[in-house]
């Protein structure tokens, strides 16, 4: 390391002008460690009320990956490196387009809706909403081409017979009384 550093300051032995200068890198390190934390702190906690929408949406993007990979492997369809990085893209899309939103919600648009609906950050939801709604359409579609089985209609059978089991409780009460 000695070698590196070849320019000697007058009256300064070398050793003690490097010593120096690591000390002050160091410090410069730190304190730029220091503060780079708080600001991804500041930041976080900004965006802390939308994390659970954040949240969903990732997970929504990886569950909506993993049955591509499941329906490619059954269907033995290729998984390409492409399709894959795709997903980072489309995660980094998705969640930097939500939180883009929430700024514009939060500074111009919320108060305006606040006028007409009580949902606070309504259009923010909406998008997330429309973003998970994309993602459960193609994990439905991924099911569906692997087991033969629409994930729509068993879930509208399950709520029929939900609804028929409750009233035929109803009903036995009815009797009861």
């Amino acid at each position: 390391m000695h070698w590196l550093f070849s320019c000697n300051l007058p009256n300064l032995p070398t050793n003690r002008t490097t010593r120096a200068m690591k000390n002050e890198l160091l410090l410069l390190t730190t304190k730029l460690n220091n503060y780079s934390m708080q600001l991804i702190a500041i930041v976080s906690s900004f965006f802390m009320p939308i994390s659970g929408i954040l949240i969903l949406i990732g997970l929504s993007v990886i569950l909506d990956t993993l049955t591509g990979v499941w329906k490619s492997r059954k269907l033995k369809t290729p998984i390409t490196s492409r399709k894959l990085s795709a997903v980072i893209s489309k995660i980094l899309l998705y969640e930097v387009t939500v939180m883009l939103f929430y700024l514009i919600d939060y500074y111009i648009l919320n108060d305006i809706i606040l006028t007409f609906f009580s949902v606070n950050l309504l259009t923010t939801k909406i998008l997330a909403l429309v973003l998970v709604s994309i993602e459960v359409i193609s994990i439905n579609e991924n099911f569906k081409l692997v087991k033969g089985i629409d994930l729509w209609a068993s879930l509208k059978n399950l709520f029929a017979r939900a609804k028929e089991v409750t009233q035929d409780f109803k009903d036995i009460n009815a009797k009861d009384k």
